[in-house]
């Protein structure tokens, strides 16, 4: 039981230092597109590829991670994240546009070991304790809701020539603490069962995971795609200054990781489906207020809705995937769902940066009504005793 709090405890720190620079990037990365890209059109290609680089290595990262231990890789991830803040800084410098794609492609190989945190947490505790301990994990990214924004408010114009480069080396710098952190922690191996598993597209055709990942899969998208838009919206549309937009990033971040304290509990009383449609209704209602004006205290709402709809929605599915597979079958299970998962987040980043030049912010708001509703009719339609049943 100690070496369960204490991995849970390492496990929620570096999660925070690791969304620290993840919640950095996102703050940053659109607008440090702007001024590096040719087209305006072209700010999120960065982001989009980091979210793809995720999805490509994520089923790689599982089966590596299956062989030599969850560990090793987490310390490889927290290198990348470094190696990748340093080369954006020099893509700054240089005023490269290929050397921002190729730092945000390091981000993304990072943040797919960073997506096993939650279930390295899960797999080391009792069925019942798994919602609580993917929470207490992600709760942790509440250190990136203070840290995250304050260096950008107070780095971004450090060096007035090379604007957003003094963020990246503080986001590098971040990463040397995460490393650290990272290198005492002790994860037991799962004990190998001799049975004849079951094959991969069994588990993965049970209508219920179908559900769970469509639901973490479309919460993620939202969030991402939302959040990659607001501070072009923000800075470069409607003025509102830096300062602005970190601190609705700032409260968006807030909202994603502070429930975590007690959304496992919620799970264990309401049920993960009740939890996944009130993570769909606060969608609906960050929508409403993103369309109705486009003042700092209708960004602040639309966000902070934001982000506590996506913590429903993405924990509410974590949980179950976690659930659904033996400890022989994890591996694998959770790097394809995390695929299809960030697959989605791609998608949903690569429009972003797209409609909002296209169409325009309260247009390209409109449209995410459609995986809304479509997400909330595939729940609607689930029964409460299949989802207790995984």
């Amino acid at each position: 039981m100690e070496l369960e709090k204490r991995n849970t405890l390492i496990l929620s720190i570096a999660q925070g230092l690791s969304v620290t620079t993840t919640n950095i990037n996102m703050i940053n990365t659109g607008l440090v597109g702007a001024i590096l890209a040719s087209n305006p059109s072209f700010a999120t290609i960065p982001l989009s590829l980091q979210f793809l680089t995720i999805a490509i290595t994520l089923i790689p990262v599982s089966l590596i991670m299956g062989k030599i231990g969850r560990r090793p890789m987490f310390l490889i991830g927290a290198m990348s994240a470094f190696i990748g803040c340093l080369i954006i800084s020099l893509a700054i410098f240089y005023k490269n546009f290929s050397l921002f794609i190729l730092g945000s492609i390091m981000l993304g190989f990072s943040q797919a070991n960073q997506q096993f945190y939650r279930y390295a947490a899960a797999d080391n505790v009792s069925s019942n304790l798994k919602s609580k301990a993917i929470s207490l994990v992600l709760a942790g990214g509440l250190i990136a809701a203070v840290i995250g924004p304050e260096v950008s408010r107070y780095s971004f114009d450090i060096f007035p020539e090379y604007i957003y480069l003094a963020t990246y080396l503080f986001a590098a710098l971040i990463q040397i603490f995460n490393f650290t952190i990272l290198i005492f922690i002790k994860i037991k191996k799962p004990e190998k069962v001799i049975q004849k598993l079951r094959p991969l597209s069994e588990i993965l055709m049970q209508k219920t995971l179908i559900i769970a990942i469509s639901a973490a899969a479309v919460g993620y998208s939202l969030m991402s795609f939302i959040m990659t838009a607001t501070p072009l919206q923000i800075v470069n549309v409607c003025k509102l200054g830096d300062s602005a937009s970190a601190t609705v990033i700032q409260w968006h971040v807030i909202a994603m990781f502070a429930p975590s304290f007690f959304t496992g509990s919620i799970i264990s009383f309401l049920g993960n489906r009740k939890v996944m449609l009130i993570g769909v209704l606060l969608y609906a209602l960050s929508i409403f207020f993103s369309v109705i004006g486009q003042t700092v205290p209708h960004f602040w709402i639309a966000l902070f809705l934001c982000g506590l709809g996506w913590n429903f929605l993405y924990i509410g599915g974590s949980d179950i995937i976690a659930k659904c597979a033996l400890p022989e079958e994890r591996a694998k299970v959770q790097g394809v769902t995390d695929f299809i998962i960030f697959i989605f987040v791609a998608t949903g980043s690569f429009l972003a940066g797209f409609l909002h030049s296209s169409l325009g912010w309260e247009i390209m708001m409109l449209y995410t009504l459609i995986p809304i509703i479509l997400i909330f009719i595939s729940i609607i339609i689930i029964r409460p005793q299949e989802i207790k049943a995984i």
